[in-house]
Order: C-alpha cells, then structure tokens, then sequence
C-alpha cells in the first residue's frame, strides 16, 4: 500500500519558479534550475545524507570550485540568455565557501534576470554575513532546521534585524516531528537507508520497495546538478555520480542538456524506465516538479 508523500513546503513554490522560468532556446526547452556545488565540504555528518559516510574522499572531490571555471558556467548561461534559477547547494554547505557573496555578485551583474538562491544549514549564517549576501544580489536564502524549533525563533529574529521578508528567507523544518523530518526522505540514489527515516520507519520513503521503480520523473526535463570538477548529472539525487552525462569545462552547458545522455534519460524517464545507473535505485518521486517542461519537452519528440 502507498503511503501518502510528505511534500516539502516549498516543493509547490519551487514547481512555481520552474514553471515560470522555463523558456526555449533554438527550439529546445531550457533547463529553469541549475543546482551548483561551489565547494566540496558540509561541516555536518547527518545520517541521511551519504557526507557521513567519507563522500568527498570517495568521488574524489575537494576544494572549491575555481572562479576561471565559475565564470565559464556563467559565459556559457549568458549566451543562452538563461533566467531561471541559480541554486548554491548541491552535495555541500555553500556558506563553507568563503567568497560566496563574491560569486552571487558575479552572477548577477552577468544573469541580472536570473533568481538567485542559497540552501543552507544556517549554522554560519551571523547578521553581517545574511546583509552581505543579499546586499551582493542574492534573492532567497533558504535554512534547513536540524536542531529543533527554537531555531524558528533565532532565524526569524535574525531575518528582521536584517529587514528581511519570510519570502526573502524562508525556514524549512529538517528535526523529527509528528513522525516525520518535514520532507519525504530519498535514498540519494541508493547511497543511504531512508527507510530509517521516513513514516513509521518501515518500507522505503515513498513505500515502494522494488526497484527499478515504475514511474515518470521529470528532473532531468528542467535542471541539472553541477559539482566543483564541473561534472554534470541530470539530477540532485545521483550523489554517486552514477550517470555523469558531460564536464562543462570541456563543453558548452548547453550542448550538454541537448546531447545524447541527456537525451537518453528523458526518453527512458518519460517511460517511466529507470533502469539508468543514477536511477534504478533511486526511491525519489519525481513528478511533484517540473511537468511544464515535461510537457515541452515531448513536444520536440
């Protein structure tokens, strides 16, 4: 029997901004979020998140990503006149990156119509730095709450000393309440337990226990993952960079979205096939975002 999903409260705004940042260069739809991981690092080991377990070591990944490197991502995004999202996030803690204002400066004085978001745990966020980043262009901060519902209070009084809007920092519960984290936990593609951590703490997080599972996804019809060695995947869950579909710093970001792995995944998905490495065992539901650009891209089929 299928649990009801525990939908994220900002699913139906991000499915919004999707939506209405989708748009078509040369005829093709374009991607309307590109989630980038600016650094590899997160200073917190969550037991559902695969960081607790070596993940930087393992891929490989360290630093930050170069700014020569960033400032070709944007060079390649102008030229498609790109205005969907930017979303620092990805498989790390962005606020690590030292010069973050830096680059959301740098982004939007070349993407001036592009939404600029940052995910964070909030833990480095002080009143100086939250000023600072929205001071250099940056349009939402969202903050992740592990701890607990004081956290409520101590980011919301941080928000209006900085006399900033709910709608300019928006606070998701990531602690256990009512049975649940605030969030259908995923399996990231395999690499951890949900069943750990969703509803009754049976089944998977979506209850199903098959894999494949037999269902449409539509990430990879309106975003792309890039990490800090410019790899690209078609997808936030495929944290094992299972099916790496381009490097950016070789090839145009959009030639990527149009090319043959990506091509493959959105045939294979608008089936309801996952039997791609990034996706057969992979327990996300990925229908709750993005059927604009589902609907678009079948269109070019």
């Amino acid at each position: 029997m299928l649990r009801a999903p525990i939908i994220d409260s900002t699913t139906s705004r991000k499915n919004e901004i999707a939506a209405a940042r989708l748009s078509l260069h040369k005829q093709i739809p374009v991607f309307s979020i590109i989630e980038i991981s600016v650094v590899a690092a997160c200073n917190r080991r969550c037991p559902f998140c695969p960081v607790s377990d070596d993940y930087y070591k393992k891929l490989g990944l360290s630093g930050v990503m170069k700014l020569p490197l960033y400032e070709k991502l944007l060079n390649d995004l102008d030229s498609i006149d790109y205005n969907g999202m930017i979303l620092f996030s990805g498989e790390s803690e962005p606020l690590l990156h030292k010069r973050l204002d830096r680059l959301i400066r740098l982004t939007k004085s070349t993407l001036p119509e592009s939404q600029i978001e940052v995910n964070t745990n909030g833990d480095f966020l002080t009143l100086e730095k939250l000023k600072t980043l929205f001071n250099s262009g940056l349009d939402t901060i969202s903050i992740s709450m592990y701890d607990g519902s004081h956290q409520i209070e101590q980011f919301s009084i941080l928000r209006d000393e900085a006399g900033l809007t709910s709608e300019q920092v928006l606070l998701r519960r990531r602690y256990f309440k009512d049975n649940n984290y605030g969030i259908n936990m995923t399996n990231r593609g395999g690499l951890v337990d949900s069943d750990a951590f969703g509803p009754n703490k049976t089944d998977s997080s979506n209850g199903v226990s098959k894999f494949p599972i037999e269902q449409e996804c539509y990430y990879p019809f309106y975003m792309l993952t890039v990490d800090v060695g410019a790899n690209v995947t078609i997808c936030s869950h495929d944290w094992a960079k299972n099916y790496v579909v381009g490097n950016f710093s070789k090839t145009h970001i959009f030639d990527i979205w149009k090319g043959s792995r990506f091509d493959l995944a959105r045939r294979k998905l608008s089936k309801c096939d996952r039997s791609l490495p990034s996706c057969r065992e992979c327990n996300a539901i990925g229908d709750l975002i993005g059927k604009e650009s589902f609907d678009a891209w079948l269109k070019t089929y």
